[in-house]
């Protein structure tokens, strides 16, 4: 943890950096600068963007049914529309699937992965200040099984 306390102070310092380089000086004008903000967060991390994106760094690439099905709650349309709103602002290209040449393929472009690796650590750190080895809700309950068993093996172990 205390690795991500020094990356968060070289990432505000690199900020910092970029805006006296730039001659920007966010202070001066908060309120353009949340809009501004607020704007780029609801057009490339709302909307399941984010999950899009931060899905197709780690397969590399992916087809829109596929996507749909990882994702839950969409189908394979709205996967189509978002990723094409992606690729409008430059985030996804596609590409043919080599074993079905009718199916397109998406995968990141260099500014997709930029963001994405950008975004890594912080998808990182929550899941280490979550508890890097708790294994997800869907495994959870045999984990749980198992602890248990280990735990009362341990006690009669103690007794005898």
């Amino acid at each position: 943890m205390e690795r991500f306390a020094v990356l968060s102070e070289m990432c505000f310092r690199f900020s910092q950096d970029i805006y006296l380089r730039t001659g920007a000086v966010p202070e001066l004008d908060v309120e353009e600068t949340v809009r501004r903000n607020v704007s780029i967060a609801r057009r490339v991390f709302g909307d399941r963007f984010l999950e899009i994106l931060a899905t197709i760094y780690l397969k590399k690439s992916v087809g829109a049914r596929e996507l749909a099905a990882i994702l839950g709650g969409l189908t394979t349309p709205d996967i189509s529309r978002k990723l094409r709103v992606l690729e409008m602002a430059g985030l996804v290209e596609t590409g043919p699937s080599f074993g079905d040449p009718d199916q397109t393929r998406f995968s990141l472009t260099h500014k997709g992965i930029v963001i994405a690796r950008l975004g890594e650590p912080v998808f990182l750190y929550l899941r280490l200040a979550e508890g890097w080895n708790t294994p997800t809700s869907e495994v959870r309950p045999a984990a749980d099984a198992e602890g248990a068993e280990k735990a009362a093996d341990i006690h009669a172990e103690a007794r005898t």
